[in-house]
């Protein structure tokens, strides 16, 4: 990361350093991610980690972060189950976010996308979103970020506009793709000088 000395000084660093920040996402996901998670956590090749909270393996995952309050972590967003042979659904009840899910009650998974993302309700997005960084909340966690899961925004950016929204709501960061996007939502935020969270970039 360039030198930003607003990112910098929110992290705790001098405003000229250069900032290598590795961060691994998905866990919660399944024990075999989570032990590597934890294993490069404690090796500090990791420096923080964005937690799904849907998922399986989430609990195990939370109990760690409780008991390592000092590792950032953030909420990885999650409307997307990857996989046909292994998937979650939504925090929300499903009757209240039916356009998340598929008939076998689970989120669509990534060969499914374009046919979620053709029919998905913002409302209801917003619903489960708020829902899985409530459960973050609830379990005592204090988040850093947001980012998302799997999820192709392209041509879709008032998704996009709804992390933003979340991520001034809740004091938090919310990671974007690429410099363009950086800059293009970093004015927004600066033009309406929301100054209590910072955009980072997200390589991916």
């Amino acid at each position: 990361m360039s030198p930003n000395s607003h990112t910098n000084r929110l992290l705790g660093y001098p405003a000229d350093a250069h900032l290598l920040i590795i961060n691994a996402d998905d866990f919660g996901m399944c024990h075999a991610v989570n032990e590597a998670i934890i294993g490069t956590l404690e090796q500090g090749i990791v420096r923080s980690t964005t937690l799904m909270v849907p998922c399986p393996w989430a609990l195990h995952a939370m109990r760690f972060l409780a008991n390592h309050p000092h590792i950032p972590f953030g909420v990885h967003l999650t409307a997307i189950s990857d996989w046909v042979d292994y998937r979650w659904g939504p925090v929300s009840p499903k009757e209240k976010v039916p356009t998340l899910i598929n008939k076998a009650g689970y989120f669509y998974n990534f060969d499914q996308m374009p046919k979620f993302l053709a029919q998905v309700n913002l409302a209801k997005l917003e619903l489960e979103f708020r829902a899985q960084i409530e459960t973050a909340l609830a379990a005592g966690l204090q988040p850093t970020h947001l980012d998302w899961h799997s999820l192709r925004l392209t041509g879709r950016e008032i998704i996009l506009a709804l992390m933003l929204k979340l991520a001034k709501e809740y004091g938090l960061a919310l990671r974007v793709i690429g410099q363009a996007w950086t800059k293009k939502y970093r004015a927004k935020v600066y033009s309406r000088t929301i100054m209590n969270f910072e955009i980072a970039t997200y390589w991916t």
